[in-house]
């Protein structure tokens, strides 16, 4: 009687939503709602995942799983990262070396103690400004 339901009342149950804080790679951080069975990719319009790896407390999380099957909880903070990129470097020696570089990182931050003045850095025997990103250099692993 406190619910005042008549006989022949509908009731509509739905999923509650779950509040999860993300963290951008920059800092920015932005609360999203998500039900129980929603897929994290499908929460997140607009993400590039091939990009980005996402985490929870550390451990990596695929994105195309739901919340409850990835144990997000109301107050969950996913942290949002740049996946990184192996490249082989090979020295006018003939050494190699594998390097990881974020896609937004700069070939001469990547490959510390270079004396860039020195060297020419190819890829398909194109020249390439260490001054720009993986991004820009279109490196891939």
């Amino acid at each position: 009687d406190l619910l005042n339901l008549d006989s022949g009342a509908v009731l509509n149950f739905d999923l509650k939503t779950k509040q999860i804080t993300i963290t951008m790679p920059d800092g920015t951080k932005k609360v999203i709602e998500m039900k129980p069975d929603e897929k994290l990719e499908d929460a997140i319009p607009g993400i590039e995942w091939a990009r980005y790896s996402v985490k929870k407390n550390g451990k990596e999380l695929d994105p195309s799983q739901t919340a409850d099957l990835l144990n997000l909880d109301s107050g969950a903070v996913l942290n949002f990262d740049l996946k990184t990129k192996q490249i082989t470097i090979t020295m006018p020696d003939g050494t190699k070396k594998v390097i990881e570089m974020k896609p937004d990182e700069k070939l001469e931050d990547a490959i510390p103690g270079i004396e860039w003045a020195r060297y020419s850095v190819k890829k398909n025997g194109k020249e390439l400004d260490p001054s720009q990103t993986a991004d820009l250099l279109n490196l891939d692993s």
